[in-house]
């Protein structure tokens, strides 16, 4: 009788699995959009994170024009910068209105952990320093050394939100926005094979 009763139970749990699974699974075929789609969400923490990341990126980068009031510099190096200022200025902007239009996404909310925030802090100011403090052909070599970095990282953190869409009109525009970066990443390390 003790058996029977503890079988009941046990059955009852794998019918409703077996219940929720069927609720779950469609009858027919998914096709491949339908099955693209449903793995993209827009409170993914992944995209959300890597929105947050760009966001600081580009709130960096479109100020890199500053440093040439203070700094002498090649007409080419002053278009490179300006375009690069640009670039990261629309990249702030686009992230900027996604941000209104999407309660609940803090841009301002890396989550990264304190020792990598510590770090990265330490790295910006070394820079930072290095570069005030270098003159010349210098000056150009270090500016372009973090450029490529920046650059490189900007765009795989805009090609990870685009993968993350499920807004096909925002992938694209991320995807534009990622091909830009790599495009000025390509001009950096143009100039910086220059000045070997």
């Amino acid at each position: 009788m003790r058996l029977l009763l503890l079988k009941i139970p046990a059955l009852f749990f794998i019918c409703t699995l077996c219940a929720c699974q069927s609720l779950r699974s469609p009858s027919g075929p998914q096709t491949a959009e339908a099955a693209s789609l449903e793995g993209k969400n827009s409170n993914s923490p992944t995209r959300k994170n890597a929105l947050a990341l760009l966001d600081d990126l580009l709130g960096d980068e479109k100020n890199l024009s500053k440093i040439l009031i203070i700094k002498h510099n090649s007409d080419e190096l002053g278009k490179l910068v300006e375009d690069i200022s640009k670039t990261a200025g629309d990249g702030a902007k686009m992230l900027e209105s996604l941000a209104k239009s999407e309660p609940g996404l803090d841009l301002k909310r890396t989550d990264l952990p304190p020792g990598e925030a510590a770090a990265r802090k330490a790295i910006s100011k070394t820079k930072e320093q290095l570069l005030l403090h270098s003159k010349a052909a210098e000056f150009q070599f270090q500016l372009l050394l973090t450029q490529v970095e920046a650059l490189s990282y900007g765009a795989h953190l805009a090609m990870v939100v685009a993968d993350g869409e499920a807004n096909p009109d925002r992938t694209r525009e991320f995807l534009r926005l990622s091909a830009r970066l790599r495009d000025l990443d390509e001009r950096v390390l143009a100039m910086l094979r220059a000045t070997k």
